[in-house]
């Protein structure tokens, strides 16, 4: 793997190369956002009364989660991640390949996201 201590000095936020998946990390979590999704998006829970179905956050330890939200990580300036390349930082790792974006966290879970398909494991 590679690291890319100047994006991650630099800023904790990044974006994939098509510039559909932007993330940020702090405060010991990543949140990813998805500008456009293809698959079918799960049904909204009753308690989130903001946007849902396009944030990704995941946590320093355990399973990540799509989040209920009312802002976005969403950024042009945010540097690109290129295909081919992983970014860690704070305890996650992160790999943006032509398929999508996959991160990790310490436990080693994380999730797989492109346009076409969001996958936790």
């Amino acid at each position: 793997m590679i690291s890319l201590p100047a994006i991650a000095q630099a800023e904790s936020s990044f974006q994939t190369p098509t510039g559909n998946i932007h993330c940020y990390i702090a405060d010991q979590n990543i949140r990813c956002d998805i500008i456009k999704i293809t698959a079918k998006i799960p049904p909204k829970p009753s308690n989130c009364e903001l946007d849902w179905g396009h944030a990704f956050i995941l946590d320093a330890r355990g399973r990540g989660y799509r989040g209920c939200y009312g802002d976005t990580t969403v950024n042009p300036q945010n540097p690109v991640l290129q295909y081919g390349k992983t970014l860690r930082y704070e305890g996650f790792t992160c790999t943006s390949r032509r398929t999508g974006l996959t991160c990790v966290n310490r436990d080693q879970r994380g999730w797989e996201l492109s346009r076409e398909r969001q996958r936790f494991f």
